[in-house]
């Protein structure tokens, strides 16, 4: 069957470890898309200005699925904001305080926040993946909407971390290791997967004509969502083991080589 929609996550998959891309390539291989009536997804636990930012120039012909799913954009229109109330933003903001002083972003629609003060090393690590970072005194007048958070730490750590944020909040919000030694919180049953269905209904188009590649446990959820699901040679082996192929690290031209390969068919 002919595929209509191939998605891609950014870090550690679309992206190389420079944090760029063959974009020569891609343009050519998105002028095919766009003659095939193929849509293109970039899904990623990133804000929307820093996805934007990474396809300058492009980013009419290419749907977005920010903020791990919490936020879903197809040109000028909005397909869902995931905001949180009030009192979830208070009960994730206490959470993380609870478990350590390591600085946290709220992210929200008009921009990110991070606490005044903060740990430099944490504000280097935070603008690599965000644009508009505005530090506050008071993250609990923040007058944005929320819609997720978004913390670093040591990889070994994470899983601790997801332990005791789980058994926290679980039962309010959702948890999940994006890659890299980041967490992410959202509101529960958001995800990329969440995304991808939408998108699917949205246009008709069936899971047997989808394709999406991912390395990280938060894209688990949309790989599972597509028949073609691809894990790069580097992924996680959580994420290997629910793709149906794997396919080179993200340092080769393999993604690149297999979205040809999809055109080709």
């Amino acid at each position: 069957m002919a595929i209509k929609l191939i998605a891609v996550d950014m870090d550690g998959t679309f992206l190389n470890s420079e944090k760029t891309y063959d974009r020569p390539r891609f343009e050519k291989l998105l002028d095919r898309m766009d003659e095939k009536g193929i849509r293109f997804v970039c899904a990623s636990g990133n804000q929307l200005p820093k996805l934007k930012y990474y396809f300058k120039n492009l980013e009419d012909r290419i749907t977005f699925v920010a903020e791990n799913g919490a936020y879903v954009v197809h040109g000028d229109e909005v397909l869902l904001s995931a905001v949180m109330e009030e009192e979830m933003v208070q009960k994730g903001i206490s959470a993380l305080q609870s478990y350590s002083n390591v600085p946290f972003l709220l992210c929200g629609v008009k921009g990110s926040y991070l606490p005044k003060g903060a740990d430099q090393k944490y504000a280097d690590i935070f603008k690599e993946y965000y644009l508009n970072i505005e530090e506050v005194k008071d993250l609990h007048e923040i007058e944005d909407e929320i819609l997720s958070f978004t913390t670093v730490f040591q990889v070994t750590e994470v899983p601790d971390v997801l332990e005791y944020l789980e058994e926290k909040i679980g039962g309010h919000l959702s948890v999940v290791g994006s890659g890299f030694g980041f967490v992410d919180i959202l509101l529960p049953d958001i995800n990329k997967g969440l995304g991808m269905k939408m998108l699917q209904e949205k246009w008709g188009i069936t899971v047997d004509e989808c394709a999406a590649f991912g390395d990280s446990p938060n894209d688990i959820e949309m790989l599972k969502q597509v028949t073609h699901s691809y894990a790069v040679g580097n992924a996680e082996p959580s994420v290997k083991a629910v793709a149906t192929y794997e396919i080179g690290d993200n340092d080769s031209t393999s993604l690149l080589d297999t979205i040809e390969a999809l055109l080709a068919e």
